[in-house]
Order: C-alpha cells, then structure tokens, then sequence
C-alpha cells in the first residue's frame, strides 16, 4: 500500500506501534507498503542478524491489518 494513502491517524498509530516494538519510526514506510503484500514475497528472514529483522517487522505488520482491518497478505497472516 502506498505509505501516502493511509489515513492520517492510520499513519499515527503505526508509528506508534513500531516505537513500542522498538523500531525505528523510519520503518513506516515498510509497514504501510506490506500490509497488503502477499506475504510468501517478503516475509522470510535471511538468518544474517539484520537489525530490525524482517520478523520483528512482521509483527507491527501483522498489528496494523488486524487493528485497523486493513487488507492483508493473501491469508497467511501467520505469527513471527
């Protein structure tokens, strides 16, 4: 999803979230842009100690289409 079409409080919110997962608010975009991404093209993680792994931002992902019913990655919204 462009990070731009999000509603205004959308976009508050998960900020919100990604600061108390102890994300840098500069994922946003990230998070915006996969919450309605099939899931099986990103959500992997390559094992190499990338800092935020892709499973911690999963999660925040995963919080925004549940909380706010945002359409979400062909079905597969299984936990990280």
């Amino acid at each position: 999803m462009d990070p731009a079409a999000l509603r205004p409080e959308h976009q508050t919110r998960i900020r919100g979230w990604l600061r108390e997962s102890g994300v840098d608010e500069s994922y946003y975009a990230f998070v915006a842009r996969h919450v309605d991404a099939d899931d099986a093209t990103w959500r992997w993680c390559c094992n190499s100690s990338c800092d935020p792994c892709v499973n911690t931002l999963a999660r925040v992902v995963d919080l925004a289409r549940r909380e706010l019913a945002l359409p979400g990655g062909g079905g597969t919204d299984r936990p990280s």
